[in-house]
């Protein structure tokens, strides 16, 4: 009998006590959701090193990281520092895709609940981008920093920026009397412009001032004729 009075006592009194579900410890729709915004609003940024061999590398560090995200990467747990931000201590390498995933941390109800995935693509650093040969030559593709193809080594650069160089040669000819044609252009629109702000007022001058001549004398000759008819 007592046993029977203690059940429906338990029964009564959950049902009169409300359940408080975040005091229970469960991560719920609302927390999970959450907690992924959080990991959403953070910021991957990636930054070309090099070592003391002059080798580049790329660090990745992650900002605006809430306390209560942490992430998973190769196998390594990061946590946010009190500035809220993750730098990978593993040195990445370029032209690699790379992804870190996010979860929820220790100190919430969803601890290691995944929450967001970041994918990032690091480009190739180009190490023949430093060379000497490149310095009058920036726009040469091997030359760039961020050169995404196969560079087999010395021979193969050399051979590629001297065939280069040698179609530059052959186009300067082209351009040279290109810029002839062109500077014969500009002086004769230069000396039309001169003319027409310089001698055109000076030659309007002089026609007006012969034709006002003419036209005085022929009016004197007019007139001597028309005296003699008088006469």
């Amino acid at each position: 009998m007592k046993k029977s009075r203690l059940i429906i006592l338990i029964f009564v009194m959950l049902l009169v006590l409300p359940l408080n579900v975040d005091a229970a410890g469960l991560c719920t729709s609302k927390k999970l959701s959450d907690l992924k915004m959080k990991a959403y609003n953070s910021e991957l940024v990636y930054e070309l090193k090099f070592d003391n061999y002059h080798n580049s590398y790329f660090l990745v560090t992650i900002y605006n990281v809430d306390k209560d995200v942490l992430l998973i990467f190769n196998s390594s747990i990061y946590l946010p520092d009190s500035n809220g931000k993750i730098a990978i201590g593993t040195a990445l390498q370029g032209g690699n895709n790379y992804e870190f995933k996010m979860y929820g941390g220790y100190d919430t109800d969803c601890v290691e609940e995944f929450l967001y995935k970041k994918t990032i693509k690091i480009p190739k650093y180009n190490v023949y981008s430093e060379r000497e040969e490149c310095i009058e030559y920036e726009e040469f593709p091997l030359c760039n920093k961020w050169y995404s193809g196969e560079i087999s080594g010395d021979e193969f650069f050399l051979k590629q920026l001297n065939a280069y160089i040698d179609s530059l040669k052959k186009t300067e000819p082209e351009k040279k009397e290109e810029i002839v044609e062109k500077n014969i252009f500009e002086k004769i629109i230069d000396f039309y412009v001169k003319y027409i702000v310089i001698c055109l007022p000076i030659t309007i001058i002089i026609v007006g001032v012969v034709v006002f001549f003419i036209v005085r004398r022929l009016i004197r000759r007019k007139n001597r004729v028309k005296i003699k008819f008088e006469e």
